[in-house]
């Protein structure tokens, strides 16, 4: 071979090596970075919670949990292929609940965010998930980490007590059953002619439901059991919206997501009772229909079928889901149905029904 020639191919491949090793070296480089860092403690069902947001450059995050076993006070998330940005390495936190969060390379491209909180991590609660971003409110793709000041509740087991005859719905018993009782806090809902508001009604109903359920055996999941907002004061719609589908996310034996609401209009002649359903597939309908046929049977109201809507907490939830319109409370008649406790218990009641139906169909 040609001395001049030999050269150039020796040149050609390591430039070709070169650039070979720039591109691998680029691929391994971390392709997130911490953008954000906030922390605030809240309230939800008595219960007070620190919430620790780490907005991100980017998201679909790889994130491991884990407990230290020397330092039993101390939570560790592994951030993979992350670097830290221009977030503080070593941050105080509100030092009730947890004391400071440091942040440090693990190798080359992972991140370790260390929580060292009060008291032994067995005394708290915490959750680990991440958020999507929210545009409106201008909030990026987010971690987020919530440390309870308590210890966890023990886990409910399905127990079946005593009903009177009308009550006993076989079908739900050793089933998982989330009940979202629409708005609360600082979120009235609609407000009747009489100023009866949404958010009681909605509570009312979803309560003597879950004592219903768990009568039959069921396990239920409540994202509230009290007026209030469930992620907390002063989130957005989709922050709060999006706090009641992760109460159902967070439990994976969770079956079924019901919403409970009362519907409104502006003419107060409207009326009658809707099931609505985002379609995911046919259980969703299903689960709208069974509890749509139990509603009519048990109110005699206005039967206004069964509707595919993208309300948010249909189209998050990755269950079978639906979002009950009881009736109108802006309609002065329905508004008196719905502030009666035997309506409550009836509305209730068709719901659990329903709910019974539906596991009987998908069971045969």
């Amino acid at each position: 071979m040609n001395k001049t020639i030999y050269r150039l191919v020796v040149f050609l491949g390591c430039v070709l090596g070169f650039w070979g090793m720039l591109a691998m070296d680029c691929q391994a480089a971390p392709s997130h970075e911490l953008e954000t860092f906030h922390y605030k403690t809240h309230t939800i069902d008595g219960r007070k919670w620190l919430r620790i947001e780490i907005g991100m450059s980017r998201d679909k995050l790889d994130f491991e949990v884990a407990e230290n076993p020397e330092k039993p006070y101390q939570l560790l998330i592994l951030m993979k292929n992350t670097k830290r940005g221009d977030v503080k390495e070593n941050i105080g936190l509100d030092r009730k609940i947890a004391r400071y969060m440091t942040l440090k390379k693990t190798n080359k491209n992972d991140l370790q965010v260390m929580v060292a909180v009060d008291t032994s991590l067995e005394q708290h609660e915490y959750k680990v998930y991440t958020l999507e971003a929210d545009k409106k409110s201008r909030k990026p793709y987010r971690l987020i980490i919530d440390i309870a000041a308590d210890p966890p509740k023990p886990k409910e087991k399905p127990k079946q007590t005593d009903i009177p005859a009308d009550e006993i719905i076989k079908e739900v018993r050793g089933r998982t059953i989330a009940i979202d009782a629409g708005h609360g806090g600082s979120d009235s809902g609609a407000i009747g002619p009489s100023f009866l508001k949404e958010k009681d009604v909605t509570l009312k109903i979803a309560l003597e439901a879950a004592r219903i359920l768990r009568g039959n055996g069921a396990r239920v999941v409540m994202t509230r059991y009290e007026d209030v907002d469930v992620y907390g004061p002063l989130a957005t719609d989709r922050e709060e919206l999006q706090a009641r589908v992760d109460v159902a996310r967070r439990d994976p034996s969770v079956e079924i997501f019901v919403s409970i609401h009362c519907n409104a209009f502006t003419n107060p002649e409207a009326n009658g009772t809707g099931t609505y359903f985002h379609y995911h597939s046919g259980r969703d309908s299903m689960l709208a229909q069974h509890i749509q046929n139990e509603m009519v049977r048990a109110t005699g109201l206005r039967d206004r079928g069964i509707h595919n809507a993208r309300f948010y907490v249909l189209r998050h939830s990755r269950i079978p889901a639906t979002l009950v319109e009881t009736a109108f409370i802006t309609n002065p008649n329905e508004e008196r149905m719905l502030a009666s406790a035997s309506c409550q218990h009836a509305m209730a009641l068709a719901i659990c029904r329903g709910i019974g139906s539906y596991f009987r169909n998908i069971s045969s």
